[in-house]
């Protein structure tokens, strides 16, 4: 039978496993700025060469919403596709690059409980490129 502090190490052996195959995306020359408030702003990423996988989190707040979005990737070479993530998990929309075009969506995501925007981003032998993401929140008449 396995002792309690074997279990624990099993299972902070998972977690931190998961943690790194969930951050599976090399980037050189990241620079990274983002102007977060609740009702509105944009983050904006650009980099030299990227290459596979990540998911990012968005901490925005005032809780569970609908906002407002516009995605614009633009890459030189390579492939880049960036999904905007529901509350669920579930993409909301996706846009795919074309290499020396500015590829833009608008679309609407669902956030989370917490209030935070989530999105993923996969590229495969990206060089000079990067993407911005502007949202506003959604008013209805619930919202003050």
């Amino acid at each position: 039978m396995p002792s309690f502090f074997s279990t624990i190490r099993i299972a902070l052996t998972g977690i931190l496993a998961s943690l790194l195959l969930a951050a599976c995306m090399l980037v050189s020359g990241d620079r990274l700025s983002a102007d977060v408030r609740p009702d509105a702003g944009n983050v904006t990423r650009t980099f030299l060469g990227a290459e596979g996988s990540e998911e990012h989190a968005v901490p925005i707040g005032k809780g569970a919403a609908t906002l407002q979005t516009i995605v614009i990737l633009e890459l030189q070479q390579g492939e880049m596709r960036l999904e905007m993530l529901n509350a669920g998990g579930s993409v909301a929309f996706a846009v795919q690059s074309r290499p020396g075009d500015q590829v833009s969506r608008a679309g609407v995501v669902q956030l989370d409980e917490t209030g935070t925007l989530r999105y993923r981003v996969i590229t495969r032998g990206a060089r000079d490129g990067g993407y911005q993401i502007l949202y506003q929140r959604v008013q209805n008449g619930n919202e003050q």
